[in-house]
């Protein structure tokens, strides 16, 4: 796992407790799925961007305070995913 649940509950302030641990550490787990799924079925180059991780961190976070999603994916995340696609695709060279 490239985001630490630990340090994701620090950043957002949220006690850690095992109970919360949980829940974070799944938060996480399904955003990496959905982030994976989102951007490429075969490649993995772009997992070792710092933005791969932000874009984990920021859907584990919309989906902490809303598991529903109800208004969709912020438009910071669909950027991020946008760029982690353009990396998949070519369109970013230098793969960064």
């Amino acid at each position: 796992m490239t985001v630490n649940p630990t340090e994701l509950m620090d950043e957002l302030h949220i006690d850690q407790s095992p109970t919360e641990l949980t829940t974070v550490t799944n938060l996480i787990n399904e955003a990496t799925e959905i982030v994976n799924h989102s951007v490429s079925s075969t490649e993995t180059q772009y997992q070792a961007s710092s933005i791969y991780d932000l874009a984990i961190k920021t859907l584990a976070t919309q989906l902490y305070y809303d598991r529903e999603l109800s208004k969709g994916m912020s438009a910071g995340l669909l950027m991020m995913l946008d760029q982690l696609q353009g990396m998949v695709s070519g369109s970013d060279p230098d793969g960064t």
